[in-house]
């Protein structure tokens, strides 16, 4: 969500020029513009390999892969699955809206109208709507939505013990007040499966996935290794590494569907042309404009979120009116991005002027996250006639540099220990005088020993707050960010451990010197 409002806050300033046409073929100054555009993120951002593909209603305008899809070598190409992360709500919401078509669904009806030992009656939870979950309205706070990413259950039962472990969860936000989770739209998913009386993949398969097209998407981790899917890669402490995280079934319809470009760029077809891909309609033309609409406005009045799609205007294309009133008026688009610790992933539907753009990268830096979800805006900017904008970071600081604090502060830790560890040598060898042994000893056990407590408590505290996470989850996360984990682990070890160690030390030499000081 920060993310989004510093795109939205940022006006880009450029020279206008021709914007391209949909439905036509892409001017090769154009073609050319994109290609250099991505190639230049690419390389300013040290992708290994990416895709893109930009759509109109009727096929692809540009289909291209960049680098390498694993560390085979093998190339990166449009048709290569990646791990789309967010993305997913996409089709899971378009897999709920056929259910709401034909009835099996219904916007304002409960979770407990579908799920009976969803909440007891009465209760807040037995209160949340299927419109509520599609607003991310549900009244959970958003850890409770990340846990289903940290159970790596595959079996059939996974996601129901997640919509019962959610039924379990005390609701602590006002019900309809947007708080962005993924476990709504796993609930979504299982709702989906309980309703058609299938399974979630059953169901997305025979009813999205096919009537699209998207032979190279895939609801299973067996099933996407098996076609390929894309080497994610991780920056550990900086340094870019080959990393699987795992594969979260309870989370499929939120975040762990695998698609190519391709595939995705068919779903953007659809979305352009009134629910239907090539002779086949996955929803009637009312159901896909009522999905174009924000069930919800969580910032402002330009912001609205709906249906996996978040909606606002470009800013960077728009223009001012004429006349005495001049307001400043630019397109609306629709948009989300997907954010897993090793893979990015964007798409982008541009109504007004007819293009979808889809960008999928196997690497990304969820500790400093902002540049890798531009380039789809960039490139939406490119196709309105305007040249894009370079990369702009605007990550929080405590993200912004928390490899260096990471690092930095093992290292301080390390040089503090040395040190403490020769001054103890020292006064072994050579008493310390004692005549201000309460100055000496604030200066020599009581600061210290805040300092080496305080500061793994600290950053502890820092870390999880800022994950919104709590301390029991610290083995839950360790796969999402090794680096960090490590680290939290090491600076505890160090400031807890040694801190303890020195005080006991720095008290004998104490005691052993007032012994020594006692008359005979």
């Amino acid at each position: 969500m920060r993310r989004l409002l510093a795109l939205i806050g940022c006006a880009l300033l450029s020279i206008p020029a021709a914007p391209a046409a949909a439905g036509e073929p892409l001017d090769p100054q154009v073609a050319d513009d994109i290609r250099d555009y991505v190639k230049g993120i690419l390389s300013e951002l040290g992708v290994p390999g990416a895709a893109v593909v930009v759509v109109h209603r009727d096929g692809a305008l540009f289909s291209e892969g960049y680098g390498k899809a694993d560390d085979s070598g093998r190339a990166a190409t449009p048709q290569t699955p990646f791990r789309i992360a967010s993305l997913s709500k996409q089709l899971t919401g378009l897999a709920v809206m056929q259910l709401v078509e034909s009835g099996d669904l219904s916007l304002e009806a409960t979770v407990h109208d579908y799920l009976p030992w969803f909440g007891a009656d009465g209760s807040d939870t037995a209160r949340i709507t299927v419109r509520d979950l599609l607003a991310h309205g549900s009244g959970w706070g958003e850890r409770d939505g990340t846990l289903p990413a940290t159970t790596t259950d595959a079996d059939a039962g996974a996601m129901e013990r997640n919509a019962r472990r959610l039924a379990d969860t005390p609701v602590v936000n006002p019900i309809g007040e947007f708080r962005y989770m993924n476990g709504t739209y796993d609930l979504l998913g299982y709702l989906v499966a309980v309703v058609s009386g299938t399974s979630f993949e059953e169901y997305l398969q025979a009813h999205v996935l096919d009537p699209l097209g998207m032979t190279h998407t895939y609801l299973s981790q067996a099933d996407a290794r098996a076609g390929g899917v894309a080497q994610g890669h991780y920056p550990f402490f900086g340094v870019l590494i080959p990393y699987e995280i795992p594969y979260y079934r309870a989370a499929l319809p939120s975040a762990s569907i695998v698609a190519s470009a391709e595939d995705l760029g068919h779903v953007l077809m659809a979305h352009l042309n009134e629910g239907r891909y090539e002779d086949r309609s996955v929803v009637s033309p009312s159901a896909m404009a009522q999905l174009h609409e924000p069930l919800v406005r969580p910032f402002e009045d330009v912001v609205g979120y709906g249906w996996g799609w978040w909606s606002y205007p470009l800013y960077g294309v728009g223009d001012r009116t004429p006349g005495d009133s001049p307001r400043y008026e630019a397109p609306m688009i629709l948009e989300h991005g997907g954010s897993l610790p090793t893979f990015a992933s964007d798409m982008v539907i541009m109504p007004e002027a007819g293009y979808g753009i889809v960008v999928l990268m196997n690497r990304n830096d969820e500790l400093a996250p902002s540049r890798f979800y531009q380039m789809h805006l960039g490139i939406a900017t490119i196709l309105s006639g305007k040249p894009a904008p370079a990369l702009v970071a605007y990550d929080e600081p405590i993200r912004a540099y928390g490899r260096i604090i990471a690092v930095g502060i093992p290292l301080l830790q390390l040089g503090g220990l040395v040190l403490a560890a020769r001054r103890l040598r020292r006064w072994r060898r050579e008493p310390p005088p004692l005549r201000h042994s309460r100055r000496w000893q604030l200066a020599h056990l009581v600061v210290p020993l805040v300092v080496d407590l305080g500061v793994p408590i600290f950053l502890w505290w820092i870390f999880f707050t800022t994950a919104r996470l709590e301390p029991t989850d610290y083995f839950r996360v360790f796969p999402h960010t090794p680096d960090a984990a490590l680290s939290l682990l090491a600076i505890a070890v160090l400031g807890l451990g040694w801190g303890v160690v020195r005080t006991w030390l720095t008290l004998r030499v104490v005691r052993a010197t007032q012994a020594e000081a006692q008359p005979a």
